[in-house]
C-alpha cells in the first residue's frame, strides 16, 4: 500500500497528471478513468481514491478540462458548435449546449459573443 499520492516525475499533483492526460485524450477520442488508471498503472478505484484524496472527482477533472477546451475554441475559433460538440464526443449539439451552461452559467453561443469579441481585439493589438 503506497502512503503518498502518486506524482509524475516532475512532482505535480496526479490530479494535474490526470488534465493533462485528458487535454490530449478527450480530443482524440473517448476518455474513461479506466482508461487513464490504465495510463497510471493502477486500478479505477485506485485511481478515484487518489483523487477523492486531492478533493475531486474523475468526472469533475474530465469536465473542467472539456470546459476549458470548449472556451479555447469558442474564444479562438470560428468553429461551429456543432465541430465542438463533436470534438468534445458529445452526441448532439443539445448535450453540449448543456453541459456547458452547467459549467460556465451560460449558453456557448452567449459566451462566445462576449469573448470572442475581446479575444480578437487582443489578436489585433499584438499584430
Amino acid at each position: 500500500r503506497r502512503a503518498d499520492l502518486p506524482r509524475s516525475r516532475h512532482g505535480r499533483p496526479l490530479t494535474e497528471e490526470v488534465q493533462r492526460t485528458l487535454r490530449v485524450k478527450l480530443i482524440r477520442d473517448t476518455c474513461t478513468s479506466d482508461m487513464v488508471a490504465s495510463l497510471y498503472a493502477v486500478s479505477r478505484r485506485t485511481l478515484h481514491r487518489y483523487l477523492k484524496a486531492e478533493g475531486g472527482t474523475f468526472r469533475q477533472v474530465a469536465n473542467e478540462v472539456r470546459c476549458e477546451i470548449a472556451c479555447t475554441l469558442l474564444a479562438e475559433t470560428d468553429l461551429t458548435l456543432s465541430q465542438i460538440a463533436e470534438i468534445l464526443n458529445y452526441s448532439e449539439v443539445s448535450a453540449f449546449t448543456r453541459a456547458f451552461r452547467r459549467w460556465a452559467g451560460q449558453p456557448p453561443s452567449v459566451w462566445r459573443s462576449s469573448h470572442h469579441e475581446w479575444a480578437g481585439r487582443s489578436r489585433r493589438r499584438r499584430a
